[in-house]
C-alpha cells in the first residue's frame, strides 16, 4: 500500500504538534498529528519552535511516513495521533545515533 504526503496540504504546527495529510493509494486522504515529544526526543528538534519542529519533521519524513503507513487501517474518526510509542526507542532518528 503506497502512502505519501499530500502536496496540496503542507504540514503545519498546531498547538505544538505537526499536522499533515497523507494520501493512501494516491486517493484517500488521512490526517495525522505527530507530537513535539517525538520530534524533539526521536528526531532531534533542538526546541519546540515551529521552525525546529518542521525541520525535524522534514528530516524524518521517510520514517514518519513508514509509521503513518502502518496505522492507516486504524479505525478512527478524524486525526491519527503519532506519539513516542509509535517510534522505536532502539532505533532513534537522531543524527549521530547508532542506528
Amino acid at each position: 500500500m503506497s502512502t505519501e504526503f499530500d502536496k496540496q496540504k503542507p504540514p503545519v504546527v498546531i498547538d505544538g504538534a505537526v499536522r499533515f495529510t497523507a494520501l493512501v493509494e494516491g486517493r484517500a486522504s488521512q490526517d495525522f498529528e505527530i507530537s513535539s515529544d517525538v520530534l524533539t526526543e526521536h528526531f532531534g528538534a533542538p526546541s519546540t519552535s515551529e521552525d525546529d519542529l518542521l525541520e525535524a519533521f522534514r528530516k524524518g519524513k521517510a520514517e514518519i511516513m513508514g509509521v503513518a503507513a502502518q496505522t492507516v487501517n486504524t479505525p478512527v474518526n478524524g486525526t491519527i495521533i503519532l506519539g513516542t510509542g509509535d517510534f522505536s526507542e532502539l532505533n532513534p532518528g537522531k543524527p549521530g545515533s547508532a542506528s
